[in-house]
């Protein structure tokens, strides 16, 4: 997602997550390296190899990314709606949110995913709109709290195979349980230097936001 630089989930710091030393020191330090371990492995092979939930859960979530101006999607926010269109066109899942506050250019990245879900032909009441998010951790947040008023138990994140790394521990912190649906259609995954690029900005965010927040708390601007 892609608005101004700012960091919304900083004041609390997440239930379970400590800062540098103290009694936590080598939990954090674990977490690091287990996530930088997997933004690596993702790198390298995608996602065939990674751990997810036995059954892919029926609810897809889709993160937000940039608008731009005059209301248009940008190319990865166009490739993540086009792939959860076609989940749900393929009776793959039943239920879509999408999340996303508003940017620099309005609408809101939500109200955008819906408009390109309608032309696509999906339902209007099979699409949760949440519409306030201004990071992952927030829409992990929020989304968390819908799932909750709904009873369910467990989503497919779908964002760009990398950030889904992220993604999938920012929901985990908010109580929701999440496996990754990786969109290698993705702008972002396509091309050797956008890849390059996106795993050097997901190594930072990872160690940024765990020492300074715990899991998932994030600006904005490395989304």
């Amino acid at each position: 997602m892609s608005v101004n630089p700012r960091d919304p989930g900083g004041d609390t710091p997440l239930s379970g997550s400590t800062g540098i030393g103290g009694d936590g020191s080598g939990t954090l330090f674990g977490g690091i390296f287990r996530d930088l371990a997997r933004l690596f492995r993702v790198f390298r092979r995608g996602w065939e190899t990674e751990e997810g939930l036995g059954h892919p859960p029926r609810v897809a979530v889709v993160l937000g990314a940039q608008v731009l101006p005059g209301g248009r999607a940008s190319r990865v926010l166009e490739a993540r709606v086009r792939h959860a269109a076609r989940l749900y066109s393929e009776g793959e899942v039943d239920l879509l949110i999408v999340t996303g506050g508003t940017g620099e250019h309005p609408p809101s990245e939500a109200e955008v995913m819906m408009r390109i879900l309608r032309r696509g032909g999906v339902p209007e009441e099979v699409v949760v709109l949440e519409d306030q998010a201004s990071s992952t951790w927030v829409s992990a947040r929020l989304v968390a709290e819908i799932a909750r008023r709904r009873g369910i138990e467990a989503v497919r994140v779908v964002t760009d195979p990398l950030h889904c790394v992220r993604t999938i521990e920012a929901f985990g912190e908010a109580g929701l349980k999440a496996v990754a649906e990786p969109v290698y259609g993705s702008p972002m995954w396509r091309g050797r230097i956008s890849r390059r690029g996106q795993l050097a900005r997901e190594s930072v965010a990872v160690v940024w936001y765990r020492t300074r927040h715990g899991v998932g708390s994030r600006s904005r601007a490395l989304n």
